[in-house]
């Protein structure tokens, strides 16, 4: 089945004119990495997809973190999707990963995507894909349609806001929900904080900063939201999961050296370790905080 969507998918060459073409028929331009201001790029990493410099194309701890949710839910909504992953999907598959098909072909086009281009280049797509809401595609329409500044010009509190919207434009959207789009903000400069990228007063200051939309508006700033970081890891969780896979994998040596003509009693032994494992390991990954 993997070599079936190999080969079904598409080839993740032409990464520059599948952005044009997503771009076509919107107001939206294609600007190089160079003229995205450091901070914006930063921030869109840490909420989006912190460890995209350390994956292929695909995130297996994310994965992982996911599984618990789309189990329990049956769905696949916490989709664990990285930002190669995220152009596959926007610029070669039409914007569409809802069934299991698609988010096999996501992540194969991710690593074809890998394969061709270098994270720079990766990153440039996506910011230049991404939809930002208010009818805003890519970072340069997004910054002068809410801001009336280049890329280039924003700073901490006006790129953090403007990465948050890429995970829910609708429901952030500063000029219908302001306060969302605040909390929203918060949770980026948490992670910058968590990061090292920013201190814990710049983001203060950040979010406390009234911004001046484009077209008259003001966007009042949030006061008294916690910047706090959290522990590295949700230690209940992470006991849970070392539980599981420490009776998963006693499990599995008892049926290894299970001697008796059962084959069955065997193979049911062998799947509930196997089961066990995954879920330890699922729990475990669950309990990062970091995204």
């Amino acid at each position: 089945m993997l070599l079936t969507v190999w080969a079904a998918s598409p080839s993740g060459n032409a990464l520059e004119s599948h952005v044009g073409a997503r771009l076509r028929g919107t107001a939206g331009r294609e600007v190089p990495l160079s003229a995205v201001a450091p901070i914006l790029r930063q921030a869109v990493v840490v909420t989006e997809d912190e460890r995209f410099y350390h994956h292929h194309g695909i995130d297996l701890i994310g994965v992982l973190r996911a599984v618990p949710y789309d189990l329990t839910h049956f769905s696949l909504a916490q989709g664990a999707s990285t930002i190669t992953e995220q152009v596959a999907k926007l610029d070669y598959l039409g914007g569409n990963d809802h069934s299991p098909w698609r988010k096999l072909e996501d992540a194969t086009v991710a690593l074809k995507l890998e394969q061709h281009y270098s994270k720079e280049e990766i990153l440039a797509a996506y910011l230049n894909s991404a939809y930002f809401g208010d009818g805003a595609y890519g970072v340069s329409q997004a910054s002068e349609q809410y801001f009336g500044l280049s890329p280039a010009r924003l700073d901490l509190a006006r790129a953090s806001l403007l990465a948050g919207l890429i995970q829910a434009p609708t429901a952030y959207d500063p000029l219908v929900h302001p306060q969302a789009a605040r909390e929203r903000q918060a949770e980026v400069l948490r992670s910058l904080v968590r990061d090292g990228i920013a201190t814990s007063a710049e983001a203060r200051a950040a979010l406390r900063q009234p911004l001046a939309l484009e077209g008259g508006g003001i966007l009042a700033g949030l006061a008294n939201a916690s910047l706090a970081v959290g522990p590295a890891f949700v230690w209940w969780e992470l006991g849970v999961g070392a539980f599981l896979a420490l009776i998963g994998a006693a499990l599995l040596v008892a049926v290894r050296r299970f001697a008796g003509p059962q084959l069955m009693l065997r193979v049911a032994g062998a799947l509930a370790a196997v089961a066990l494992l995954l879920a330890g390991a699922a729990a475990a990954a669950s309990s990062f905080r970091a995204a």
